[in-house]
């Protein structure tokens, strides 16, 4: 048992310093990270401006990049503890091993000797001395037995704990692995979404200016679009034809998908649109012979957004211009406020689902009411 105590201690203490380590590495990354962080929010707060915007996406990448180190930081971590326990669990396997040999080797010596001493032989013995002597070794015989089962059960308890410990880090470490492969996943978007920013605005400030006024314009304009009509349509009827009224470069329709119900039509906000390409793979899409030329979330052009962020998804056919319901619903036609200005989202169509969704189409040049 001292051996054994002696194997972890020399295990924990080799192991003890790397941890140390890379705990004060981890430490220095989170008051990193928290002056990051400070520093984002004053720029959100700064003039909307590119060169802003630049150093904005510039420490933002810098944030995600420690975020990085940090998680990579502890997966080390995690791996060597899982390391540490292995070899504790190795060495206690080992252990018990090893006592339980003792043990059954005890067991049938005590059951000889009870069999070769049996409770006669104070009557059967040359003397009392001799008796005296065959007791007490049964006795220490016994004893050792009883040691043995202690240290046993208390080397068994120690591996089950540790191997519960080892699954609980093993569990830990999975979960950092999703999460630097999701921080990697966002470093990409980040820098991306810098070059398509310069890329877009040919590092000009006027030109960016223009941009951002041109898109802002296509939401002002959604909110202030003229009802023309509703009626009930079914899967696959015709909505109107794909065009490039409002605020669009170029024929293209602009799909949405969104939680709200058809009582719910005056609270309707753009920017809360969720991910459409389950709902449009589990029913159909609105478009024959469509190729996507803008999907959704950060994309090349969304930095033009407020939020910096492609609420939908863009798409066109030089084929097949019409448009169809992607599900039964009621279909409420809507006109733009500004027929013939290249501002705001044209003519559109919201198509409120049973299931609570609604469907949005931007930018018709012609309805099917």
């Amino acid at each position: 048992m001292k051996r054994t105590l002696l194997c972890l201690f020399l295990c924990f203490s080799l192991f003890l310093p790397q941890v140390v380590r890379a705990e004060e590495t981890i430490d220095e990354l989170k008051n990193t990270i928290a002056e990051l962080d400070k520093k984002i929010l004053e720029l959100g707060k700064a003039k909307d401006t590119l060169a802003n915007q630049i150093t904005l996406l510039n420490s933002q990448v810098s944030l995600t990049l420690l975020k990085v180190s940090q998680t990579e930081s502890s997966i080390k971590i995690t791996e060597t503890e899982i390391i540490d326990l292995g070899g504790k669990i190795s060495v206690l396997d080992t252990s018990l091993n090893q006592l339980s040999s003792k043990f059954i080797a005890e067991i049938i010596e005590n059951y000889k000797l009870s069999k070769k001493y049996s409770g006669l032989s104070i009557f059967v013995s040359h003397n009392f001395n001799e008796f005296w002597q065959q007791y007490k070794y049964i006795s220490l015989i016994q004893k050792n037995s009883q040691d043995s089962l202690m240290n046993m059960e208390t080397v068994r308890l120690n591996y089950d704990t540790q191997k519960q410990q080892k699954q609980k880090k093993q569990q830990e470490l999975e979960a950092l692995k999703v999460r630097l492969a999701d921080q990697k996943n966002s470093l990409t978007k980040q820098k991306l979404t810098k070059a398509n920013l310069l890329e877009v605005t040919k590092n000009n400030e006027a030109t960016y200016q223009k941009l951002k006024a041109e898109a802002q314009s296509e939401l002002e304009a959604l909110q202030t679009a003229v009802f023309d009509g509703k009626r009930t349509v079914k899967k696959g009827d015709q909505l109107g034809i794909m065009g490039n009224t409002g605020f669009s470069y170029g024929a293209h329709l602009h799909f949405g998908l969104y939680n709200l119900t058809e009582g719910g039509l005056s609270s309707f906000s753009y920017p809360n649109d969720i991910d459409a390409s389950g709902f449009l793979n589990a029913h159909s899409w609105p478009m024959k012979d469509y190729i996507i030329t803008q999907g959704r979330g950060h994309t090349k052009y969304s930095s033009m957004y407020s939020d910096g962020f492609h609420h939908g998804i863009d798409m066109a056919s030089n084929t097949n211009k019409t448009l169809y319901a992607v599900e039964d619903g009621v279909a409420y036609f809507f006109r733009d406020k500004y027929p013939g200005r290249r501002v705001g989202n044209g003519n559109h169509v919201k198509l409120f689902h049973a299931d609570g969704k609604m469907t949005l189409y931007l930018h018709l040049d012609k309805f099917y009411k």
